[in-house]
């Protein structure tokens, strides 16, 4: 027995009958009916499962009886972007919110108390008094993402979603608009509208680009992950200053020309990790970007004070941290 559940059960009883709500019984077994769900339900779901436990109800009697129980603080109704209305428990003094699965639908809620104190503590630094709120963070699943394809067409990311440049296909004329564009292997972009089958809008930097479908098929990409703001793990009072990234690891071939890093691993297989050792870039070694070739690749680093060519692919196996911006001679 669900104890919360039976006390709600019972201030149920107490208001609607305080309040000379009308077909009480009837409105009762749609409040035990909604209390036995454990996800977000739409009221089409609620009465498929009343009709399952042979308690068919009118459609409107039953939106009617939702729309009373959001009133008495019993349900609350949420909408996820352009999706159906949805009902979820609402319990005193809980608070929750709601991460939700573009690909396949899931809602996940979550609670952190170290965000909900931070964002109490945003309000009152700009003196305003928050009453509620509601944070919804929409993305993929960890099922889905288990199931999605490393290298994809960019044409099939999802608006709101970051990738990084893999291919870049098609024939001469595409290779030249994509060149114009100032889109190259390597680039990070991020999807700013996709139309489906039609147009899409990319920015990579402070620059948007409008590409049709046919030439986001030719242009192969894979997810990358949002990285944490370098700064949230150093302690309060503190910055990293400008261009520095400590403690954040990333991919040699991010680096952008003037960085300067220290190696923390060394990927590859075979002969390909072996040459990278040869030519001195082992672990603990600082290794400096001097400049990327007019297509950003290859990339010349300088490392142990001499002047290397590496490929963006091969660059892809060395991880770096503690990276910052630095006048090289």
């Amino acid at each position: 027995m669900n104890t919360r559940h039976e006390q709600e059960k019972k201030q149920f009883k107490q208001l609607f009958q305080e309040e000379g709500v009308d077909a009480f019984e009837k409105r009762f077994k749609i409040l035990d009916c909604f209390l036995k769900t454990e996800k977000h339900v739409t009221c089409r779901e609620i009465m498929d499962q009343l009709k399952i436990d042979g308690m068919p109800m009118d459609d409107d009697f039953v939106e009617e009886t939702m729309a009373l129980l959001c009133r008495f603080g019993f349900a609350h109704m949420v909408q996820f972007e352009d999706g159906p209305r949805r009902y979820e428990h609402r319990h005193l003094g809980m608070h929750h919110d709601h991460m939700v699965c573009v690909k396949c639908g899931d809602i996940l809620e979550f609670k952190d108390e170290v965000l909900e104190k931070k964002q109490a503590h945003v309000a009152a630094a700009y003196g305003f008094h928050m009453l509620q709120h509601r944070m919804e963070i929409y993305g993929i699943c960890s099922k889905c993402l288990k199931t999605r394809e490393l290298m994809m067409p960019l044409c099939r990311a999802r608006q709101g979603e970051t990738c990084i440049i893999k291919s870049l296909g098609g024939g001469r004329r595409a290779q030249m608009r994509l060149a114009s564009m100032g889109l190259r292997y390597g680039d990070t972009v991020e999807v700013v509208s996709s139309q489906g089958g039609g147009q899409m809008v990319v920015a990579t930097g402070e620059s948007r680009f409008a590409i049709c479908h046919g030439l986001a098929e030719k242009i192969l990409v894979q997810h990358a992950p949002r990285e944490m703001d370098a700064d949230a793990s150093l302690p309060q009072g503190r910055c990293a200053g400008p261009g520095r990234l400590p403690g954040r690891k990333i991919a040699l071939s991010h680096m952008k020309q003037g960085q300067e890093g220290v190696i923390v691993r060394v990927g590859g297989e075979g002969t390909l990790r072996r040459r990278l050792l040869e030519m001195g870039i082992n672990r603990g070694t600082h290794i400096y970007v001097e400049k990327y070739a007019p297509l950003k690749d290859p990339l010349e680093i300088i490392v142990k004070g001499y002047h290397v060519s590496l490929r963006v692919e091969e660059a892809d196996n060395i991880m770096v941290e503690d990276v910052k911006t630095v006048k090289h001679p």
